[in-house]
């Protein structure tokens, strides 16, 4: 069962809410209908974070109820939502497009009020037809973790069946999001390609880019392939009743050599395909060892790089795979790292994961879920080179006149990134050294530090 992190006194911590998990998920199915029954504010929010699937993916509708204060109050909240799904039922019918999937999604506000949101999906559904479902994932429920749990649970729930055949080697991808690096949407298609490479078809990806017919296949696969450390009880039970197991949760994500060879080989071993996982080694190196041998700058940066001292901070399996690979590939000293996480379990799993790199000698503070200017003040102790995190933090690092390059959390609010070429994987480290290039580059040249200076005679 899922422990919750207990809530910090300061309020300036990372902690996205079950809202924003929910939205985030069920926008991962083609053909979705969002009913965001909440006021403005939130429904910004959720609007922003459903663009993280539509890259490559899915672009879901979603639309607002609108609900004002006076709405609240009054009590007529519940007006405002039907009059929100008789929208979506008469644009249904005028253009011919019959929603997938109609997902009533409520926020704080609504669910304190107590909204019947269950209710009007099942109302909704039996007018249409449409498949309906409603999610009570206000932001007090928790983190995004428990959005995500719900949503998984619940369109498992809805739609997946227990008699369809076994598929040999195949797995389903759960919560490919929480892998948690700013380039989760090509890091997931990298994933894949290791798959593909062994042998292994993706079933079903929970929730990304997928249709409601997957979903159906569900039970299809042989095992659920967990790209997060955090906890899904709701999900769990509900997959074991349909038959599929799970693993991954205890693994570091592929990002690095040393973190590559643990995932790949653990992943293969469960098929039997360690052979096929040594191959696709092999080959790797190769492409890799052709880019960097003989490669100039990179001597330098290797070089460079070498015995420099890192903080992270980020999602706790993401950070924690990072720190190792930083550790164990790269000769960097990482000794500052902060684990976000939503449940006790995925912090529990990423210190595991850090455990190896302790008894090697290393010098590590660990922080579970600090307020950020608690983590400022431990990277100014430790007088760390740079700083490796989310563009969250990042005003704060470098006001502190320390570099900082962002790397982690949502698509959709980091640094830009276009062009689909993943962390992951032996060939994601030429990526994974570019960004730490960028952040060497911070290091040795103080941003606009120009401003200071006076050129003449140019």
């Amino acid at each position: 069962m899922a422990q919750g992190i207990k809530p910090h006194l300061w309020t300036d911590q990372y902690q996205p809410s079950a809202m924003f998990g929910s939205v985030l998920a069920l926008s991962g199915v083609d053909g979705v209908e969002l009913a965001y029954h909440g006021p403005a504010g939130c429904y910004t929010i959720a609007g922003h974070i459903r663009t993280d699937q539509a890259p490559m993916g899915t672009y879901s509708a979603m639309r607002p109820s609108g609900i004002t204060e006076d709405n609240l109050v009054m009590g007529t909240s519940m007006d405002k939502l039907r009059q929100l799904l008789k929208f979506i039922k008469l644009e249904s019918e005028h253009t011919g497009r019959t929603p997938s999937l109609v997902a009533i999604v409520n926020a704080d506000a609504t669910a304190i009020t107590g909204d019947d949101i269950a209710g009007m999906a099942r109302q909704f559904e039996k007018e249409t037809g449409v498949p309906s479902i409603a999610l009570d994932t206000p932001g007090f429920k928790g983190w995004d973790v428990y959005g995500y749990d719900l949503a998984h649970k619940t369109l498992l729930a809805k739609f997946a069946k227990t008699d369809v055949p076994k598929k040999p080697n195949s797995v389903n991808l759960i919560a490919p999001y929480l892998m948690a690096s700013q380039n989760w949407l090509f890091d997931l298609e990298g994933i894949k390609q290791l798959l593909a490479e062994l042998g292994i078809e993706v079933n079903c990806v929970l929730a990304r880019n997928i249709t409601t017919k997957e979903i159906e296949n569900f039970a299809a696969a042989e095992y659920n392939l967990f790209l997060t450390s955090e906890d899904f009880p709701m999900f769990n039970k509900e997959t074991e009743k349909l038959g599929v197991p799970s693993f991954g949760a205890d693994l570091p994500l592929s990002y690095g050599l040393v973190n590559t060879e643990e995932w790949l080989y653990a992943v293969a071993k469960k098929f039997g395909k360690l052979d096929e996982a040594r191959k696709s080694l092999e080959k790797a190196s190769e492409r890799v060892r052709k880019v960097l041998r003989f490669n100039y700058s990179y001597t330098w940066q290797a070089n460079l790089m070498m015995q420099k001292r890192p903080a992270l901070i980020g999602r706790a399996q993401f950070v924690a795979s990072l720190a190792r690979s930083l550790y164990y590939d790269m000769d960097m000293f990482p000794e500052l790292v902060a684990l976000q996480a939503g449940t006790q379990e995925a912090a529990d799993r990423a210190k595991k994961l850090l455990e190896p790199l302790i008894r090697d000698g290393l010098t590590l503070e660990i922080m579970v879920n600090p307020a950020y200017i608690e983590f400022a003040r431990a990277v100014k102790r430790a007088n760390i080179d740079f700083v490796l995190g989310s563009r969250i933090e990042k005003t704060l690092i470098e006001g502190m006149r320390i570099p900082h390059h962002t790397i982690s959390s949502s698509y959709y609010f980091n640094t830009f990134r276009y062009v689909p070429v993943p962390y992951v994987g032996y060939d994601g480290i030429l990526y994974l050294l570019q960004e730490l290039g960028l952040a060497m580059e911070d290091m040795f040249h103080e941003k606009e530090s120009w401003q200071g200076k006076v050129f003449k005679n140019i």
